[in-house]
């Protein structure tokens, strides 16, 4: 009997050590500096990073890849930094357009929309267009003249684009942005590309917006037929990555090059988001970045 007691004496005291070393083990982890941002259970969280890919090299001050389908970034460089943006702008005008415009409304076109940039005409004083051809016009070939004539037929609509784009940004969570123009040419209009990924996702719900922006050319006419305007992309990147579904480019020269690029992950129901921002090679950093990713990570 005395040897039993004495096992279970043995047994409950080596229980309650172990307990207080689980305890103590515990205690540490929880002070500790946390070493890991994803869950333990890695495997099952698609798509895995395999970490013996080397992360590119970019010339971008920001850049970001955003998975849609795990709503998580995969690769990021200061997505929060605040930069001027340029005609990423146009993004955002956009889907402000589609969700208060008529598309097919027609703009008479002011000499306040013309020649905007104090570089290049894209559009005819007085000439008859509609709301959807000046959109090709901003989302394809960035046509900043194209941008003013909207905000022009908005304000007689009694709408004031500018503070709708606030609105809207607000709305979505971009509390680090703010815009003063439609088509991006004020520098001191800022955002990050952790705040453009919200725009970016939210702006997918538009089909035919994101069908423009895959758009490699496209020709549009004045409501008579006379003038004829031959849109071609400024989107290096069309045809060049495969399953690229669109895109925006923005350059100005304190901004430099900026660049979204939407692509699909064939069969997995997902999509990758990638921006760059303040670039001066928004191109190649664009690629490096969706080819690292599509190398870096399995969605098996």
């Amino acid at each position: 009997m005395s040897v039993l007691i004495l096992v279970n004496v043995f047994f409950i005291f080596s229980f309650q050590k172990e307990g207080l070393n689980n305890s103590s083990q515990a205690g540490a982890s929880l002070n500790s500096t946390q070493a890991y941002i994803f869950p333990i259970a890695e495997s099952t969280y698609l798509p895995v990073l395999n970490t013996a890919i080397e992360r590119p090299q970019l010339s971008a001050k920001s850049a970001i890849v955003y998975d849609t389908r795990s709503s998580r970034s995969l690769y990021s460089k200061n997505p929060a930094e605040r930069l001027p943006i340029a005609s990423l702008t146009k993004l955002l005008s956009a889907v402000v357009v589609f969700e208060n415009l008529n598309l097919d409304d027609i703009v008479v076109v002011p000499k306040e929309a013309l020649r905007v940039d104090d570089e290049k005409q894209t559009l005819y004083l007085d000439e008859r267009i509609r709301v959807i051809d000046l959109l090709k016009m901003m989302l394809i070939e960035s046509s900043n003249d194209a941008a003013y004539a909207l905000r022009y037929h908005a304000r007689t609509l009694g709408f004031d684009l500018g503070v709708l784009m606030n609105s809207k940004a607000v709305e979505l969570g971009m509390y680090g942005s703010i815009f003063h123009d439609p088509a991006g040419l004020n520098d001191d209009a800022l955002s990050s590309s952790e705040d453009l990924v919200r725009l970016v996702k939210y702006s997918l719900k538009f089909d035919q917006l994101w069908s423009i922006l895959g758009e490699k050319t496209a020709s549009v006419y004045s409501i008579d037929g006379k003038i004829e305007h031959a849109v071609n992309s400024t989107n290096q990147l069309l045809g060049v990555i495969p399953d690229v579904v669109g895109g925006k480019t923005g350059y100005t020269e304190k901004a430099l090059g900026c660049m979204i690029l939407v692509v699909d992950v064939p069969g997995k129901n997902d999509r990758l988001i990638s921006i760059v921002l303040g670039s001066t090679e928004r191109f190649t950093d664009t690629e490096k970045l969706i080819n690292w990713t599509k190398k870096a990570y399995s969605w098996e």
